[in-house]
């Protein structure tokens, strides 16, 4: 008998859970956009998704923050979302930019199949929710189903991302996750 695998809604950080309109001099920040995604993290909790966090981070090879630093910005958004009742169950961040040439920074998938492996999860049954072309990309090469945020820089990318589903916002995500 085979063992039930879980399905996941991997969610970008930045511009998509939390307000990165104070960018670039606040990075990255824990300020969480309550009116536009607790609501909708809940909802996908009750129909069974895991909640993983995938992030590129390059303030971290930036020299900007430590590791440690970025970790605890992670912790400290993860524990305001627990106080509305909303469990995320992991966290991944690339500490690259783009001149590292590494193989974690999205778009490519790497973070999502770490989480896969480690949280046994069905590709199949999920999905991707971020601001950036980047996300629905990284999505796409791992072979979910992706969702456009018009929140952050989401509605720059409305034309070119080529999401399965554009919402205004995590709340909405009752309208193309039934």
């Amino acid at each position: 008998m085979s063992k039930m695998r879980a399905k996941a809604i991997f969610i970008d950080k930045d511009g998509t859970i939390v307000d990165n309109a104070r960018y670039p001099a606040v990075i990255p920040t824990d300020m969480i956009m309550e009116d536009e995604v607790i609501d909708g993290l809940l909802y996908l909790q009750r129909k069974g998704f895991k909640l993983i966090l995938i992030s590129n981070q390059p303030w971290i090879a930036q020299g900007k923050l430590t590791q440690e630093e970025v970790a605890g910005v992670f912790e400290r958004m993860i524990r305001k979302l627990n106080a509305f009742g909303v469990r995320i169950d992991d966290y991944y961040f690339c500490p690259h930019q783009s001149s590292d040439s590494c193989s974690c920074k999205k778009p490519k998938p790497k973070l999502i199949y770490d989480a896969a492996r480690k949280h046994a999860i069905d590709l199949r049954k999920s999905y991707i929710i971020g601001d950036m072309s980047s996300d629905i990309e990284a999505g796409k090469h791992a072979g979910i189903k992706t969702i456009l945020v018009k929140t952050g820089c989401g509605k720059d990318f409305l034309d070119s991302a080529g999401p399965d589903f554009i919402i205004e916002n995590i709340n909405q995500v009752s309208e193309v996750i039934p």
